[in-house]
């Protein structure tokens, strides 16, 4: 368990973002102070050496006025350079080369770095008896302050750094460990699940995405768990219809008119089970993608004629009166699923139109549209239905008079929108309804 949490922080994205942080943040504290230490420390060297050069010179020319070591070297105790004075060369323990001595005894002031004096930086000169040596006062060394002013600024620069990090990983890593927690949920078919979109950065729209993500799992869930219901419904009555009838054939003492009857009843609620599988069948490969479209040219107004002709017999027996116009127009679709939405469309005015009724089919095209048209004088239907009449299952007429699955105009509407086109209703009570199917050119 303890071995389980080390590796899940090890490779938690807060951690990797701290270390990628703080590990840029002191690469390029250590490149930026770097580079400012030996800029700076060599024009703090210089000013150090011209300090040592001119104060070795005055002691120089105090010298040469008889003022005693004593009194020269209590002269030069308390500044940031000091001066002592030596019988010897050897005392002083620096080492110089042959060059360096003889511009020594010539007069000239030698400047030692800290290498060739062991310690620090100083500079030489010859009095009358002995030597001078001038070196940084330790008490009020400029290198060592310079050292110390440095490493004190990298460390706050580094430690306040540092902190800012850590809070800003942490405001980064919050949203999308939220986002990483939501999704868990999510997996385990909570789909409610919504994420706080706080401002307008990625992260935002991350979240933004999200929520619109889970609405639409949450919309599919229930589309889902109701076409299911639906379906278990639709299923049912027929079923128990097929089966009460069986039964009923079952008794001897029946007349041959009921059994003819019960028969008959049967054979139409197989037919409507049929039907209802095809279409279940049909709308569920349409939505998955597995109807794919046979794109072709053909005659609209042709296939148009086709269905009026097929469906014949049903608008006959109703004494409907049919005003079709038609243009010649040639569409680049899937015929035969084109097709399937006349017939779904026509079919419905037919079963919704009153006997001696009128059906007017339209089909005219403009530059940028084909509409076909199919307008019924039926009953109408209401304001309230008509926004649900493209639901699954849904029929504005409620009535087992009247025949259907339910699921005509879901697949009619399906089908347009993979042509890219769109389907709409204008209806009103007892006036009849008009079907727009729009196409793009």
């Amino acid at each position: 368990m303890r071995s389980h949490m080390k590796n899940k922080i090890l490779h938690s994205i807060y951690t990797k973002f701290l270390v990628t942080f703080l590990g840029a943040l002191f690469f390029s504290s250590t490149l930026t102070f770097g580079v400012i230490y030996w800029s700076q420390l060599g024009n703090v060297l210089d000013q150090i050496r011209v300090e040592l050069v001119n104060q070795a010179q005055a002691v120089q020319t105090l010298n040469q006025e008889q003022l005693s070591d004593g009194a020269i070297t209590g002269l030069y105790t308390q500044g940031i350079v000091v001066s002592r004075i030596y019988a010897s060369l050897d005392e002083v323990g620096a080492v110089l080369s042959e060059d360096e001595r003889a511009k020594l005894e010539q007069g000239e002031i030698v400047y030692l770095n800290a290498h060739q004096s062991h310690d620090f930086p100083m500079a030489l000169g010859k009095l009358t008896e002995g030597y001078v040596v001038t070196m940084p006062n330790l008490e009020k060394n400029q290198i060592v302050g310079f050292m110390n002013l440095q490493r004190t600024t990298m460390l706050l620069t580094l430690l306040i750094g540092s902190v800012l990090i850590v809070i800003a990983v942490a405001m980064i890593a919050k949203p999308i460990k939220a986002v990483s927690e939501a999704t868990k949920k999510v997996a385990d078919g909570d789909f409610d699940i919504r994420l706080k979109v706080t401002g307008k950065d990625e992260l935002a729209v991350l979240a933004q995405n999200f929520n619109i993500m889970t609405a639409a799992l949450s919309r599919n869930d229930y589309i889902h768990r109701d076409f299911v219901s639906n379906v278990s419904h639709e299923f049912k009555t027929p079923i128990a219809s097929i089966k009460g009838f069986g039964k009923l054939l079952k008794d001897p003492d029946i007349s041959e008119t009921q059994r003819q009857e019960y028969i008959d009843i049967i054979v139409d609620e197989s037919d409507r089970l049929w039907k209802l599988s095809s279409n279940v069948l049909k709308l569920s490969e349409l939505e998955n993608g597995v109807l794919g479209l046979k794109k072709e040219a053909f005659a609209l107004d042709e296939s148009i004629r086709r269905v009026v002709l097929l469906l014949q017999e049903k608008w006959e027996a109703k004494n409907i009166d049919l005003d079709i116009q038609l243009d010649e127009i040639t569409y680049k679709g899937d015929q035969e699923l084109m097709a399937q939405v006349i017939i779904n469309l026509l079919t419905n005015a037919i079963h919704h139109s009153p006997v001696d009724g009128e059906i007017r089919i339209d089909l005219h095209a403009t530059a940028k549209e084909i509409t076909i048209t199919i307008a019924d004088t039926g009953k109408g239907i209401s304001r309230a239905d008509q926004e649900k009449i493209f639901d699954r299952f849904y029929k504005a007429d409620q009535s087992r008079s009247t025949p259907g699955t339910g699921l005509g105009l879901t697949i009619s509407q399906r089908i347009v929108s993979l042509h890219g086109g769109t389907i709409a209703v204008e209806s009103e009570l007892e006036k009849g309804s008009s079907f727009f199917v729009r196409l793009p050119q």
